[in-house]
């Protein structure tokens, strides 16, 4: 993917930054913090997970704007473009919306899903380009493998 400002033909790298994390290492926390030190609004997958995130920041000692579900970014993110966005567990996301993909196809019976081994190269170039670091801030690589059965 090239990353070039097309106003100003200059390379911009406005990529979003990935960290993973194991459970209670800090990952929320450290949205929080960055959310109240841009104003920033924070996206998660559930209404529950925006109330919890809310408490949270109360809870920690910062003011930030209240969070929002994926599906409410979705509606407005075109109207708030200046706003800096924070997603909380977007890995669920990716979830969901790979498994809605995939019931769709149990319920009307598709049978065979043919995908050439080029798109799968594609799809590692694009994932290459992420910026994903540990919470260490060690660089990580994504990576989608195809393995052999035995």
């Amino acid at each position: 993917m090239d990353w070039r400002c097309t106003c100003l033909n200059e390379r911009v790298d406005n990529r979003p930054t990935f960290t993973i994390g194991n459970r209670g290492q800090g990952k929320t926390t450290l949205l929080i913090k960055r959310a109240a030190e841009t104003n920033g609004v924070i996206v998660c997958p559930t209404n529950e997970m925006a109330i919890y995130i809310s408490r949270m920041a109360k809870e920690l000692g910062h003011s930030i704007p209240k969070p929002i579900t994926y599906d409410m970014w979705q509606q407005t993110f075109r109207r708030m473009r200046n706003q800096k966005y924070y997603f909380d567990e977007y890995g669920m996301i990716l979830l969901w919306d790979i498994q809605k993909e995939m019931g769709c196809f149990e319920q009307v019976g598709v049978k065979d899903i043919m995908i050439d081994r080029e798109s799968i190269n594609h799809l590692n170039d694009i994932l290459g380009g992420l910026k994903v670091y540990n919470m260490d801030g060690k660089k990580l690589k994504l990576k989608i493998e195809l393995c052999e059965e035995d």
